[in-house]
């Protein structure tokens, strides 16, 4: 085969995959305009009906504050508690290093079903009522592991002696940690932090065990997707997904500005 021949071949290759990657998702966002509730062609107009119907909806505010309150208290409870682990492993050489540090990333191997059912028993067992903080509690160990894995490896890339040289010009150990650590491994802790965002946001089976009777995003769209053919998830889904864009824009400027 000519090296003109498997250029297009990939070209045509390329465009498939892209083409079965990205269409869906065009789908989607098209008809969040249409007219109708129709999700087959002929396109029977454009109409902003559906974004209506989502912004007057008590339930998706409710759910979307929801998600928000388990998100950012996921973040920030993870954050801590990874931020502290990553430093005892990456820097202490004790004996149990290795033990906690498997422990740390067990629940990253374990299925989402067996850890939502462990933890619902635990808490019928203990009489926890549930609500949107044991709904927390399961994404802070479904999440932990991913932060822990981001902000270790970052710590491994450190140079011990920046911290050494703060020390021997009388700064104590936590104005070294505030002043010299914080800043150089911020990125990667913020990294972390949205990648622990993006998957407590997400979560569907953890949730479903462990928030009783209130509702996040992704749950009370599961519930209608699997009641009815209901056009506002077009909507919800192409606003997510515009949010999602400029908030990755967003991000990545701050981090450029951060390191620069």
């Amino acid at each position: 085969m000519s090296a003109r021949r498997q250029g297009w071949v990939l070209a045509v290759y390329t465009a498939f995959v892209f083409a079965f990657l990205f269409v869906p998702v065009l789908m989607v966002v098209l008809f969040s305009f249409n007219k109708t509730a129709s999700f087959t062609f002929p396109f029977h107009g454009w109409s902003l009906q559906w974004y209506r119907s989502v912004f007057s909806s008590p339930d998706y505010r409710s759910a979307i504050f929801a998600s928000l309150k388990v998100a950012l208290l996921t973040v920030a409870i993870v954050t801590v508690i990874g931020t502290l682990a990553a430093i005892a492993v990456t820097r202490y050489a004790t004996r149990g290093r290795e033990t906690l540090r498997s422990i740390l990333l067990v629940p990253a191997a374990l299925p989402g079903l067996f850890l939502g059912i462990a933890l619902l028993s635990l808490f019928i067992r203990t009489k926890t009522d549930l609500s949107l903080g044991t709904a927390a509690v399961g994404h802070v160990i479904y999440t932990l592991p991913y932060f822990f894995l981001v902000a270790s490896s970052r710590l491994l890339r450190f140079d011990p002696m920046l911290e050494e040289s703060a020390r021997d010009l009388g700064a104590s150990s936590f104005t070294t940690f505030r002043k010299v650590t914080l800043p150089i491994i911020a990125p990667a802790l913020i990294a972390g932090a949205l990648v622990v965002f993006s998957l407590s946001w997400d979560e569907v089976l953890i949730t479903f065990f462990t928030i009783g009777s209130q509702n996040t995003l992704p749950l009370l769209i599961y519930s209608k997707v699997k009641q009815a053919s209901d056009p506002s998830i077009n909507a919800i889904s192409t606003l997510l997904l515009t949010g999602s864009l400029v908030f990755i824009v967003g991000v990545r400027k701050f981090v450029a500005d951060l390191q620069t």
